[in-house]
């Protein structure tokens, strides 16, 4: 023991000795810290309108929620916060979330929400707003920031940054009156969307929670339905306004048309964030690869009533001779049959140095990219080249009918797709980028229509008013092109008409200049109540003429306003130009531009949905056969011309079958809401439109199309105590003519079941005493 304890004290010795031990027992310094990063100031504000006791902070760990630890602050009047305790490169690296919590005050309403929400924004933002929250969603989507505000402000309709202050842009008095509104609408989208977040949320919280499902997926998974269906809000809020009245954002949000599109069902909640995730970590495609291996196969459908239109087709390259082989297949009788690869009908008619030229729907590979990309071109017009780049993403596992149901080509294939159904191993979808080469003007080609309303040889032609009122199809560019702006009566309007919506037309007064004026023009009643096309300012743009390989050409960008009115779905601008005789109607693409974001599939993907397909799920969209309640109604006598007297009733009786068709249902009531701005439509057995119904906020009209020429009258309209709507129309000598009260039976997706109650004072006391009672069913939409 005491040999060890000596061995030790001298090799303690040594060690001490070499490292400089003295017996002043000096021990080392150790190295100073460096300091902590200096932290900074981000003033901002939170709107949907401004939010007051909203907690905002940078979300450091990217969970959707304000973690304890993270720099945060609440905010105060107007929205305002300033988190004092980040550092730059927090900042510029950590997206910002805001807590919109019960209680927090909406300063727009001035009133506490009831419902919480979660926003977001990018790193770098100073402003949040829902907007800002969608951004951020395409962001997490894969998108650079740049991309993402892009494909949302595309989507919104506007140039405007996003991250603007929309609530004070409204009242800066050095922006024109135009930026103004255009900030007004953003924010009234952003009051809806708010509220659409917040109504999802409430909804599938439990499922969510149930499911152990976490607030990150939740929130994305919300907000990206929400993209998806942006273009079905803006269309809402834009027909709200020219509705008239005061704006409800909670009525539009808790409409049909917008719950329809944004409701995110807690049924399948993991299968949906599943397709979410799969989008995320979707990586850049190799195209090449994959047409000259199996090929890629594409998915398009539609249905129409009882119809249902669903086709794929097969691209593949064919290296070896350097050919592409592209087969087509339509269902035909329950079966999908191979079309004629060689049967290429006219396309549209394509402009080139010699002048306009027909194309046809042949389209074929003619390059192999070196980054993955190929390109796709007309064999015999190459300034039709698109280049095809794609992100690809596995399916393997994921719900079949969940992610058909998600892409707008696929769509309607997955109300064919069981519920429960998954792709399987190996199966891949790429969500492809088209980008023209060179700038493209396209004149339509179509030859569908009756053979007497052809014109030089085919149905595209311009329907104009000419000066002195004529109206017919344009045989020249200059007879539609005013020198001065009329008055704006139907009588002095001169152009062609560029968008339709039942019985109602936009007018382009292309005034010299430049300046485009687009009239609504519709059927209404004059001073003396007799029916007659008038006509009233609808909004404003541009127009402008060029001449391009020697041909004299119309462009003109739309406005949002009309491209909704119209439904044109068209990226590029309206072209006009005279070809065969006739002004004829297409598009100017410029280049570089293109459709993005279609979703194709490769071989393993198509069989799986193929050999899954249940075609009896199909049931025409239709509502079942007893949905309309036909208990009571009054027998029509075609002779005369009036009801069968015997089976007239009285507003009493008719309440009382209205009740007995609701059932177990119990009351209903229709509101103002379901109504202003909406049209109704009735049709035959056949499907042919029989009634259109327009609800303004002031009044409303029915064009009545089973009469040649159709009729249209005017009304007014009221909801009573009951929950019915009253509409009363004119006899034409400042009495009432027609009293119909309507109840609602039931809904069914887009169709509601009316029963009504007729008086008309040819063959009624207009008491209430004796009463026509029918039931139908009214197919309702957004004007």
């Amino acid at each position: 023991m005491e040999l060890n304890k000596l061995l030790i004290a001298a090799t303690l010795g040594s060690v001490l000795t070499a490292c400089g031990g003295s017996d002043n027992n000096d021990s080392p310094i150790p190295p100073t810290p460096p300091p902590p990063p200096a932290t900074i100031t981000l003033d901002g504000k939170v709107a949907d309108g401004y939010l007051v006791g909203a907690r905002v902070c940078v979300d450091l760990n990217e969970n959707k929620v304000c973690d304890d630890g993270e720099p945060s602050a609440t905010t105060g009047a107007g929205g305002n916060f300033s988190i004092t305790d980040a550092t730059q490169q927090q900042l510029d690296t950590y997206p910002l979330v805001v807590e919109v919590t019960v209680g927090t005050v909406d300063e727009d309403t001035g009133e506490a929400i009831t419902k919480g929400y979660t926003l977001s924004a990018p790193a770098g933002y100073e402003f949040v707003s829902p907007l800002t929250t969608m951004v951020q969603g395409e962001v997490e989507q894969g998108s650079s920031e740049e991309d993402a505000e892009a494909a949302i402000k595309a989507l919104l309709g506007t140039t405007l940054a996003l991250t603007q202050d929309y609530v004070a842009a409204q009242n800066d008095d050095s922006l024109s009156d135009e930026q103004k509104a255009e900030y007004l609408q953003l924010h009234q989208v952003a009051q809806v969307t708010a509220r659409v977040i917040a109504n999802n949320l409430a909804q599938i919280q439990a499922a969510a929670d149930a499911g152990g499902i976490s607030a990150d997926d939740l929130i994305s998974l919300i907000v990206d339905t929400v993209v998806n269906a942006l273009d079905t809000i803006v269309a809402q809020v834009e027909a709200a306004r020219d509705a008239g009245g005061d704006f409800d954002p909670d009525a539009i949000a808790g409409s049909e048309e917008v719950e329809n599109e944004t409701s995110v069902s807690d049924d399948n909640l993991e299968e949906q964030i599943a397709v979410l995730h799969a989008e995320a970590s979707a990586a850049t495609a190799n195209l090449v690869t994959e047409v000259s291996g199996d090929g890629i196969f594409w998915f398009e459908g539609d249905y129409d009533s009882d119809e249902l239109w669903l086709e794929y087709g097969h691209v593949k390259y064919d290296i070896s001779n350097q050919k592409t082989v592209e087969v087509h297949y339509e269902l035909v009788n329950g079966a999908f049959v191979a079309q004629g690869s060689n049967e290429f009908g006219t396309d549209d008619f394509i402009l080139t140095d010699t002048g306009w030229q027909a194309t046809t729907e042949e389209v074929v590979i003619t390059a192999l990219n070196d980054d993955g990309t190929i390109t796709l071109s007309h064999p015999d017009f190459p300034q039709l080249a698109e280049t095809i780049s794609a992100k690809e993403y596995a399916l393997s596992g994921l719900n079949i009918r969940v992610l058909l149901a998600k892409q707008d080509n696929t769509w309607p294939w997955h109300k064919v797709m069981p519920a429960d159904v998954s792709f399987s191993e190996g199966a891949k979808a790429f969500a492809i980028k088209a980008k023209t080469a060179s700038d493209q003007y396209r004149l339509y080609y179509w030859d569908g229509c009756n053979e007497g309303d052809m014109v030089g040889g085919y149905c595209n032609s311009v329907w104009s008013r000419m000066a002195g009122g004529s109206e017919g199809p344009a045989t020249s560019l200059s007879a539609l092109i005013s020198a001065t702006a009329s008055d704006g009566t139907l009588a002095n309007l001169v152009g062609p008409f560029i968008a339709w919506h039942g019985d109602m037309q936009i007018l382009a007064e292309l005034i010299e200049g430049g300046m485009a004026k687009y009239h609504k023009v519709y059927w209404g009643q004059n001073s003396t109540g007799e029916s007659q096309r008038m006509s009233m300012l609808f909004t404003t743009g541009e127009w402008r003429q060029i001449t391009q390989s020697g041909q004299t050409l119309i462009l003109m960008a739309l406005p949002d306003d009309v491209k909704d009115f119209g439904e044109h779905e068209d990226d590029g601008e309206l072209l006009l130009a005279v070809h065969q005789g006739a002004v004829r109607r297409g598009e100017f693409i410029p280049a570089g531009t293109g459709d993005d974001d279609e979703v194709i599939f490769n071989l393993t993907a198509k069989n799986d949905i193929l050999t899954k397909l249940d075609l009896t799920l199909f049931n025409g969209g239709l509502p079942p056969a007893d949905f309309v309640c036909e208990n009571g109604n009054t027998q029509w006598d075609d002779n005369s011309g009036g009801p069968v007297s015997d089976t007239l009733k009285s507003l009493t009786q008719y309440r009382e079958l209205v009740s007995s068709c609701r059932g177990e249902a119990g009351a209903m009531a229709f509101t103002a809401e379901m109504l202003a701005g909406y049209q109704f439509k009735e049709f035959d057995a056949e499907g042919s439109l029989e009634t259109l119904i327009v609800f303004n906020a002031n009044g409303g009209y029915f064009t009545d199309y089973m009469v040649s020429p159709a009729e249209t009258t005017n009304f007014n309209w009221s909801i009573n105590g009951f929950g019915e709507i009253v509409v009363e129309a004119g006899d034409g000598n400042g009495g009432v003519g027609l009293r119909a009260y309507l109840s609602l039976i039931g809904k069914y997706g887009d169709y509601v079941s009316i029963k009504g109650f007729n008086e008309e004072s040819d063959w009624a006391p207009m008491d209430g005493s004796v009463g026509e009672v029918w039931s139908d069913k009214w197919l309702r939409l957004a004007q």
